[in-house]
């Protein structure tokens, strides 16, 4: 009788482990493929609109913890699995704004539907400093309308989704994050009115004041007069 080695039987059930896995991968993209969202459907929350709050949960954690858009923090919101070669891409990318500093300001999620064990199929996944997390309710989760992945929406900190779409290349991920952050020429516009309104209430005071010349003026002119009659009474 021949005796297989353990390490001979142990790297078969890893082999075939990984093929299962493999099968899986492979029949969950041909079921997006076959089934995905027609073209017409809109992808992402309509710009302009209020961002829902969320509920997601950490890999390896129980915590229940909430995203509440808005509150002064500007945010990209990326729904991404690591079985989809588009959204592994997109968070590559993500990465390197990351460690280049083009995401300072900004908090960035990422949210997954896949199992969190499927994290360990991806390299780009498994390295990534991005917080990941797993929609823990479907309360708000319907609001985005994520019918395919990647889906990347940038949120300002008043809590308005200003860009949302599919976007992988860094260039466009970048104008997210413009759309996200406004300008600080922005802020100042904003300080404007409040300078401007103070106007009106300085050139109130000036009326005010030319008001009392033509007083002062008319005691000159009427002096003459008044000297006059006293040389006339003399």
């Amino acid at each position: 009788m021949i005796r297989i080695p353990l390490f001979l039987a142990v790297a078969q059930w890893a082999l075939l482990g990984a093929l299962g896995v493999l099968v899986v991968i492979v029949f969950r993209q041909l079921g997006k493929l076959l089934t995905g969202a027609p073209r017409d459907e809109q992808l992402g929350p309509a710009v302009g609109s209020r961002a829902a709050a969320l509920t997601y949960v950490r890999p390896g954690e129980q915590a229940i913890r909430r995203l509440m858009p808005g509150g002064g923090q500007p945010l990209l919101l990326a729904f991404v699995d690591p079985t989809c070669p588009s959204c592994e891409e997109l968070v590559g990318v993500l990465g390197e704004l990351r460690a280049a500093g083009d995401l300072d300001g900004l908090r960035a999620l990422l949210l997954i539907s896949d199992p969190p064990s499927y994290l360990q199929i991806s390299d780009v996944f498994g390295s990534t400093s991005i917080e990941i997390g797993r929609p823990a309710r479907r309360d708000g989760l319907d609001s985005y309308l994520v019918s395919a992945t990647p889906l990347l929406v940038a949120i300002d900190g008043d809590g308005i989704v200003r860009a949302a779409g599919s976007v992988v290349r860094a260039a466009e991920v970048r104008a997210f994050c413009r759309a996200g952050v406004p300008p600080a020429t922005e802020a100042t516009e904003a300080v404007r009115p409040a300078t401007e309104a103070v106007r009106p209430a300085t050139e109130a005071v000036r009326p005010a004041t030319e008001a009392v010349r033509p007083a002062t003026e008319a005691v000159l002119t009427v002096e003459p007069t008044v000297a006059g009659r006293g040389e006339d009474s003399i």
